[in-house]
């Protein structure tokens, strides 16, 4: 621990005397989610009915959920995608909510979207998604910082250990588990 620690140490002296600093956010290793709530009072907001009857309001409503209440909403699907939707991305590999509810309507699947972050601008936008957008309850995994929260999320609602990160798309048949993958090309619907 002594010898991080004083590794730790020497970055942050070596920046310091560099004169660095970072510029941008922090986006997918931070919640946020207190400073969403700030900016944007009324899209966060936890749920009076059960997290499986909400439907998408106009303007858009984000929930905190975890993940076994989740697993609950997906298990009377025959078929269901879990899309763990990182707002800011813009890779090859993320997709828009909108374009990926046209691709589960017209593949029979039942679509749930987890932000990995919390992010005001691209959540307040409308889209024409039939569930609302679902955030991961930080307050319930005890953390703001994205591995922790996310890990904790994954691992409940696939009911055992996932690693964050190394995957994106979750497709569960009958409310088991039957494939993930980072991309949904992967995934065979």
């Amino acid at each position: 621990m002594g010898q991080i620690l004083q590794q730790a140490c020497k970055w942050i002296l070596l920046l310091a005397i560099s004169g660095c600093s970072i510029h941008g956010s922090f986006q997918g290793l931070y919640s946020y989610q207190h400073k969403t709530a700030k900016i944007a009072p009324n899209l966060i907001q936890m749920s009076a009915i059960p997290v499986c009857d909400l439907i998408q309001k106009d303007p858009p409503v984000v929930y905190p959920v975890n993940g076994v209440a989740l697993m609950q909403c997906i298990t009377p699907f025959e078929k269901a995608l879990v899309y763990i939707w990182r707002p800011q991305c813009s890779s090859d590999i993320c997709i828009s909510p909108m374009h990926l509810q046209d691709f589960c309507n017209t593949n029979g699947v039942e679509l749930f979207i987890v932000a990995e972050y919390y992010d005001h601008e691209m959540m307040l936008l409308s889209s024409p998604i039939k569930r609302p957008v679902f955030g991961v309850d930080c307050d319930h995994y005890s953390s703001h910082l994205t591995k922790k929260y996310m890990s904790g999320f994954l691992t409940d609602l696939v009911g055992e250990e996932v690693k964050y990160g190394e995957q994106f798309f979750f497709l569960f048949k009958k409310g088991c588990l039957d494939n993930s993958s980072d991309s949904l090309e992967r995934i065979k619907i």
